[in-house]
Parts: structure tokens; sequence; C-alpha cells
């Protein structure tokens, strides 16, 4: 279901039957190489968003682009705020989404910059003493038993780390009209290494990704085709109902999230309860 689609009257209904589970899509506006769109992230999470929630019933809110792209600000385009309307703005959304009646949101990445952003930001509602719970997901995850069948589709191991094969393949799939691979060459997404004696020293610093990848490019797209992009479109299909239904089921979170909340408020009391 998606949340614009439905009217006034039918969304109380909808928050229940669905289980109080609201899906928020999120991701960037940035550029992906020279020959995907923009809003790549928009294209994959959305859709598998919306795959996903056909399977498993959840409430689909519309795509959130303010994620964490300081990374490629040199590039038009691109989208990057900051840090304090990212959170804020976030934390609205969430708020109102609750206020709506659905008290377990899941705030699935299109974007693998917001690995360290959403985790954080999930990490300060029990601060905040919220009366809903966050989950976080990356709609790239994907399990063992299935990365071997994407390199022995694929031919290789080289998945790409922005806008390489499975990005690509995932856009042909998708929206093929929007891909344009002559426009790229391939020796682009090989990274300089131009901190490796910091990386080697297991250190990092806000400059990490653009040292190795200038053009906002890694990996090579070249083997990419539709089939396979159906194929991993099918997969994180299926990975994100699975975490959907996790979420249905999920009663440990809540009573966690009251304990914390009452335990948080009086720290000495809590410790003798747990």
């Amino acid at each position: 279901m998606l949340w614009e689609e439905l009217t006034a009257p039918t969304f109380e209904k909808a928050a229940k039957d669905c289980g109080g589970v609201c899906i928020l899509p999120i991701g960037v506006l940035e550029k992906h190489g020279n020959h995907l769109p923009l809003g790549t992230d928009m294209y994959t999470v959305t859709e598998v968003c919306k795959a996903a929630a056909k399977v498993e019933s959840a409430i689909v809110f519309p795509y959130y682009f303010l994620g964490h792209i300081a990374t490629a600000r040199h590039y038009p385009g691109t989208i990057a705020v900051s840090n304090k309307l990212m959170l804020e703005s976030l934390r609205e959304i969430c708020d109102e989404i609750s206020r709506n009646g659905l008290k377990k949101i899941l705030i699935m990445s299109g974007h693998g910059g917001n690995r360290h952003f959403l985790p954080f930001f999930a990490q300060e509602m029990p601060r905040l003493e919220r009366d809903y719970t966050i989950y976080t997901g990356y709609v790239g995850s994907t399990t063992d038993e299935q990365r071997k069948k994407i390199a022995e589709t694929a031919g290789t191991d080289n998945f790409g780390a922005h806008a390489g094969l499975t990005e690509t393949a995932m856009i042909m799939h998708l929206r093929h009209d929007l891909v344009h691979t002559e426009a790229q060459d391939p020796v682009e997404g090989q990274s300089l290494n131009r901190l490796a004696d910091i990386e080697k020293a297991q250190l990092f610093t806000g400059f990490s990704w653009y040292a190795n990848y200038p053009a906002h490019f890694a990996g090579d797209p070249t083997l990419a085709t539709p089939e396979l992009g159906k194929m991993l479109f099918n997969m994180t299909v299926e990975n994100t109902a699975c975490a959907i239904k996790a979420i249905k089921s999920d009663k440990a979170s809540e009573k966690m999230r009251q304990e914390y909340i009452e335990y948080g408020r009086n720290p000495s009391a809590g410790l003798k309860h747990i």
C-alpha cells in the first residue's frame, strides 16, 4: 500500500491491516557514474519496497532523499544537506508516521552512504523516548548464497561499490531507457588508493571515499544485463519481505523500548530489575 494512494477514511484501517508497519525508502540524489541517473537510489529502493509490501503488507512512505552524501557534492545534481537537517527532518517525519498509527518504521536505504547515518539515527531513539520503534536496513544486503548465485550468473565477483555491476543491472531492469553505458569509461571505477597508508592502519577520514573514487564511480558495469537486474530485484524483494515479516512478529523491541524508557528515567532503580 502506498501512503499517497490511500484516502483519509481508509488510512486507519490500512494501518491496522498491515500490523502498524511503515517502510520509509531513503536514499539521496547523487552522481552514479556518467551512465546512471541521479535518482538511481530512488528507482531501486522504492520499487523494491513497493513490491515487497505486496508480498508482506505494509504502508510505503514516499521516497525520501535527504540522506548523507557530502562526498559527492562536487558534482552537478547532488543534494547534500547539513547533518542537522538530515537528523531533525527524518525524526519529524518518523514522529508524523507514528502519529498516524504506524509504530514500527523500517527505514530501508537504497544508498550505501547512509550506512553510518541511519544506525546513528536509530541509536538516538532511546534518548528521545519515542512511542515507536525504528528499524534500519539496506536494500543491497544479500546472503552468501545469493552473492554466489550473482557471481555465477554475472561471471564475476566484482559487484562494484557504486554504479558498478549490480546497480547498473538493477536500473537496466527497472529503467533501461535511463542507462547510458557508452558514457562511462570503466577505468574510472578503479580505486586510486590515495590514502592507502591510512586505510592500512584501519583509519577513516571524511575524504576516504573521495580519495579512492573522485569520479564517484566504483566498479565495472560492463557485464550488467537487464536479466541480471531482474534476478537481483527479485532477491532484494524477497529479502525485504522477510524483513517486514520479522518486524511484524517482533514483540521484544517494543518491550525493550518501554523498559529502557522506564529505567532510563531512574537509572538506579533500573539496575535492580535487570
